[in-house]
């Protein structure tokens, strides 16, 4: 395991988990590969030259703007190499690695919130049909739901669950902000994000939506942006979100 962050934790308990054996643990700071690598009982190590040269899975999990410059650390190596990155081409690793592919998986994680394997889609894809096979067999054994996609696809995936989660994640914390500028305990809305979700996933987001844009009110929508009148990026958010609404019913 090359990272020891919350992506690196997820996958290493998962593959543990299901009988592979992790090697070694490597991160650029000591503390975290021996964090992680105790809890695996595995060596950690932020020294370069102690990871193994010969194993047969390299899987990369750190920052996307380090994924070429890291990689380039361990050019010795002679496994196949994966990076987790969503929105990363796979042939980054062309000219460096022989054998190389992606092992994105498709979901916001965290690595002291337990996730069960059998509910994390993994999207992978190899440089060969040969490491496109061994990434299957290697996760065949740990995941359910695992999918070959192109970079190009992955890359749309990507960016479709950066507005599904990132930005729906924003949004609570903005809704949230407003309640807390006004001494209201923002869990009010809890029950109201529960039903939100479970409404989109039973009847799908076109049915799923209410409010003030769907029904065309715009003498409450004025009402809402005055309010905001003290946060003009947020006002202009409203306005703009509320416009593809409009624009998403004609």
């Amino acid at each position: 395991m090359i990272g020891a962050g919350n992506v690196s934790t997820h996958i290493s308990r998962h593959l543990r988990s299901a009988g592979h054996q992790i090697t070694c643990v490597y991160s650029r700071t000591p503390e975290s590969a021996g964090q992680l690598a105790e809890e695996l009982d595995v060596p950690g190590t932020s020294k370069v030259e102690e990871v193994p040269a010969e194993a047969d899975f390299y899987i990369l999990a750190v920052p996307d703007r380090e994924v070429i410059r890291v990689a380039k650390s361990f050019s010795f190596t002679s496994g196949t190499w994966l990076h987790t990155a969503g929105a990363l081409a796979m042939d980054v690793f062309k000219g460096i690695f022989e054998n190389y592919g992606v092992l994105y998986p498709l979901q916001s994680l965290s690595s002291d919130r337990p996730l069960d394997a059998s509910k994390l889609p993994i999207l992978v894809e190899g440089s060969s049909p040969e490491v496109t096979d061994s990434i299957l067999k290697l996760l065949s054994r740990v995941y359910e739901q695992v999918r070959e996609v192109d970079s190009e696809t992955r890359l749309a995936i990507h960016i479709a669950a950066v507005f599904a989660n990132n930005f729906s994640t924003q949004m609570v914390h903005m809704a949230k902000q407003i309640l807390v500028n006004r001494n209201v305990d923002p869990k009010v809305l809890d029950p109201l994000l529960e039903e939100t979700f479970e409404k989109i996933k039973a009847m799908g987001t076109e049915d799923a939506r209410t409010g003030p844009a769907v029904r065309g009110d715009r003498e409450t929508m004025n009402i809402h942006r005055e309010l905001l009148k003290d946060h003009p990026e947020w006002e202009k958010l409203y306005t703009f979100i509320s416009r593809e609404i409009e624009r998403s019913r004609e």
